[in-house]
């Protein structure tokens, strides 16, 4: 009933028929052998079809002849297949032809006013020179193909630097004996250095016995081998798996149909690239673009591509293969199989063998994950612990035992309040049954200090997390417990610099406000009164002037006292800023203060410079000599020293301050945090200039201080 109401609807619907048939566009192709599985013949085909599938609008069917052109080399037999073609497609409308290698181009540009007249032919995989000796017509195009066995060669050679020589292998068919020719062109120019050997028509049994005994230092450049010397014909990507089974050396080829089937790689033909280009063309003239208005590239470039299996097996680093190299076949990690098989398995035995060996199939999964979970924990990184309710410990990983200075043995079987310090064990304990009772994942003493106690009794700061685990029939709890000294001493440490960051900025601002008092004093006391004074000798001068005899005697008592003001005043500016570092620079002043010092409170310096360079930045400048004039008076001050030494010497990267007396000394470590504002501010004059200070100080031992200051720009500005 069903096929006659079909035939009915067709009767009564002619015109259904020829509206879906019209929405079809109809292309062949063209490859020049029998569909037995080539690999080049099914990669084009793939690549054809996705890509008309994703780029047309309409529906394309592909129509595949495989031609047998090695079975018709005759003219007449070439004409049978001809005609036979023509028969087939008559009254059928051809929108496109493409054919796939030279010997299929050849076929169509032939035969095409008998076979497929007036339609547009796309040709691919069709070597460059096959294309020059033709002169196709305007409506044939395609992207021709350059082999590149030259650069394959220099990418094998790379790869094994001690290559001797070159084994060669092609067939004896004509496409055989074509690509041997090439090879023999191309390889010229290398047979001064590296011998070649051509194995070419060699029965397959005699060339698998050469390939198997090859010397060392020897490579394989594999060119299809479609016939042996017996005439036995085949499939070239065959062969390739029967010389790379019997190779004991790599294999380089030229195409991907070659990839997976025992070839290294090398700068490889890609039929699959090759056949999206043609198919590209193809959408371009079935939507109606003409083809000799379609520009076409030059060459279609060789794409690097390598197997992953055969680079490992011959040792050869993946990091050394040419850029933007497409590595195939690569294995998947150790993880990816394992959590493959564990997937798998349980899918499998669900499905064929019921609930029981689901049940057998669960069990074992379990065992394995179990085994897993304590290699996980076995190799973490933290110290990891796990007890009962009652807080035995049941296991403990390598780095607890590091951690804690226990053996595991004993770990194991032991209370875990053995690894807490005395005075938190009893709320331990209470803490640990309050997390039995409701176990969740969290951090242990969240908000508190917690530590750990070693075997030799000393503590540590730790960190724990807690989870509940159940890897057996029991629950069970899971502490991870991390070290966290370093962590508290670098807390610490930040700390100290910050409250030292302070105190240094409180005891500046009090620094800056007392320098002030200072100068307003000196400016009132001295400077103020003087110039009073100085204003009423002069207002009586005027208002009695003296005789002759007095008058210079007046004027040189008020010269004085004039002079006195001067130096005053160039005193208070040379505390403010060392005006002698710009007109004499820093050797000069520090000795000019050397000197001040000693003169000004009975102290012996002895100054000493060596190799300073002749230019040196100002704050560079400035820092040696605030360092220096603050070395000094700590000097004077604190330490009771009779005589000091200041020593400035230049490298070729740093200047060198050393400073030291002779005096009391101290201890470092008993004044770490209480310094006072000098120490201070000399660690801060260093800093920004990428500069290093030291102290070396013993009580009765006298003091040194060494400062070093990088010769280099800087962005920051030290403070004068």
């Amino acid at each position: 009933m069903a096929l006659m109401t079909l035939s009915a609807f067709l009767l009564l619907c002619p015109c259904a028929g020829a509206v879906a048939a019209a929405d079809v566009r109809t292309v062949v192709v063209l490859y020049p052998e029998q569909a037995d599985g080539r690999p080049a013949n099914e990669l084009t085909d793939q690549s054809i079809r996705t890509a008309f599938a994703a780029g047309a609008p309409e529906r394309i069917q592909t129509r595949n002849e495989y031609l047998e052109l090695s079975r018709f080399q005759g003219a007449e037999g070439r004409k049978a297949l001809a005609g036979f073609l023509r028969k087939k497609y008559a009254g059928e409308t051809i929108d496109l032809v493409m054919s796939v290698l030279g010997p299929s181009l050849e076929f169509a540009l032939e035969y095409r006013d008998q076979v497929f007249p007036g339609v547009p032919i796309v040709f691919m995989d069709v070597d460059e020179q096959e294309v020059q000796k033709h002169k196709l017509p305007a409506d044939v195009i395609g992207v021709p193909v350059k082999l590149d066995p030259e650069v394959t060669l220099e990418v094998a050679l790379r790869f094994h630097p001690k290559t001797r020589r070159v084994f060669v292998i092609t067939g004896s068919a004509a496409f055989d004996v074509y690509w041997e020719g090439v090879a023999r062109r191309t390889f010229r120019p290398y047979e001064g250095r590296i011998e070649f050997v051509y194995l070419s028509g060699l029965a397959m049994d005699d060339l698998l016995k050469r390939v198997a005994t090859l010397p060392d230092g020897s490579i394989v450049l594999y060119l299809p081998v479609s016939r042996d010397a017996t005439g036995k014909i085949f499939i070239p990507a065959e062969a390739l798996k029967l010389v790379a089974a019997a190779s004991n050396a790599p294999i380089y080829g030229f195409a991907d149909s070659f990839m997976g089937r025992g070839i290294v790689g090398g700068h490889v033909l890609s039929f699959e690239m090759e056949g999206k280009h043609g198919a590209g063309l193809a959408l371009r003239i079935l939507a109606g673009e003409r083809p000799e208005q379609i520009s076409v590239t030059g060459v279609s470039p060789n794409v690097a591509m390598f197997d992953w299996r055969q680079l490992r097996r011959w040792g050869i680093n993946t990091a050394s293969l040419p850029p933007g190299s497409d590595v195939r076949f690569r294995e998947p990690s150790l993880w990816d199989l394992y959590h493959w098989h564990i997937i798998s398995a349980i899918g499998v035995f669900a499905l064929q063998t019921g609930l029981i060996v689901a049940l057998l199939a669960q069990r074992a999964s379990r065992r394995r994950a179990d085994k897993q979970y304590w290699q996980v924990i076995e190799t973490a990184p933290n110290g990891m612990l796990m007890a009962g309710p009652d807080g035995v410990i049941t296991m403990a990983n390598a780095h607890a035992e590091k951690l804690f200075g226990y053996p595991r043995k004993e770990l194991v079987g032991q209370s875990v309040e053995m690894l807490v310090p005395d005075r938190f064990r009893t709320q331990h304990a209470a803490h640990r049954e309050r997390f039995s009772a409701s176990p969740e994942v969290r951090l242990m003493g969240e908000g508190r200090e917690l530590f750990g106690r070693r075997k030799d009794g000393s503590e540590f700061p730790v960190e724990i997390a807690l989870s509940p685990a159940q890897p057996s029939t029991r629950p069970l709890v899971l502490a991870t417990i991390a070290d966290i000294s370093l962590r508290k001493q670098a807390e610490e440490g930040l700390r100290r610099s910050q409250m030292e960051l302070r105190i240094l900025t409180g005891r500046l601002l009090q620094a800056r406000e007392n320098e002030a008092r200072r100068i307003a004093r000196e400016l009132h006391d001295d400077l103020g009164q003087g110039l009073a004074l100085l204003t009423v000798k002069m207002d009586l001068l005027r208002q009695k002037p003296p005789d002759a005899g007095q008058f210079g005697a007046r004027t040189q008592e008020l010269l004085a006292e004039v002079k006195h003001l001067s130096s005053s005043v160039h005193n208070l500016s040379h505390q403010l800023h060392p005006s002698k570092l710009e007109q004499l620079g820093l050797v000069a002043t520090i000795g000019d203060l050397c000197r001040e010092l000693a003169h000004d409170h009975g102290l012996k310096i002895e100054f000493r410079h060596d190799q300073m360079p002749p230019a040196i930045s100002p704050d560079a400048a400035v820092c040696l000599y605030r360092i220096a004039q603050e070395g000094l008076r700590n000097a004077i001050k604190h330490s009771g020293a009779q005589q000091a030494e200041v020593a400035l010497s230049g490298t070729a990267d740093a200047i060198y301050l050393r400073i030291i007396d002779h005096g009391r000394g101290f201890d470092p470590g008993q004044v770490q945090g209480k310094s006072g504002l000098g120490l201070v501010s000399m660690r801060e004059r260093v800093r920004p200039l990428g500069g290093e200070i030291a102290i070396d100080s013993q009580p009765s031992r006298g003091t040194q201080l060494h400062v070093r200051v990088p010769l280099r720009e800087t962005t920051e500005t030290p403070t004068v």
